[in-house]
């Protein structure tokens, strides 16, 4: 596989808040998908918390890449800073990916 790296975002949201959330994060997702490094992401809600949010987002090159270059741009700013009204708990774990397994088309 290239270089590719994974950031799964778990994120508690303050209750009430997940409509304004998913406002926000899918106006940063409308941004950051035009991004030469982006690949995918999918947003998941929590089967049995729907309070958590599970963003699953991959990109080409590395942890150190990413850091340098995505996250500083300007766009995310906003975002970020609206965050402390909306999220109680944010992690993020940095994954790797070492295969894939594509459903089989007919």
């Amino acid at each position: 596989m290239s270089s590719q790296i994974v950031l799964l975002v778990r994120i508690a949201l303050k209750p009430g808040k997940k409509p304004e959330f998913l406002e926000k994060l899918h106006s940063v997702v409308g941004v950051m998908k035009k991004e030469p490094s982006f690949i995918n992401s999918v947003v998941h809600e929590n089967v049995e918390n729907p309070d958590e949010v599970v963003v699953y987002e991959t990109w080409k090159g590395t942890r150190e890449t990413w850091l340098a270059e995505e996250y500083p741009r300007p766009y995310r700013k906003p975002y970020e800073d609206s965050l402390a009204d909306l999220v109680v708990d944010r992690s993020v774990s940095w994954l790797k990916p070492m295969a894939s397994s594509p459903a089989p088309h007919p």
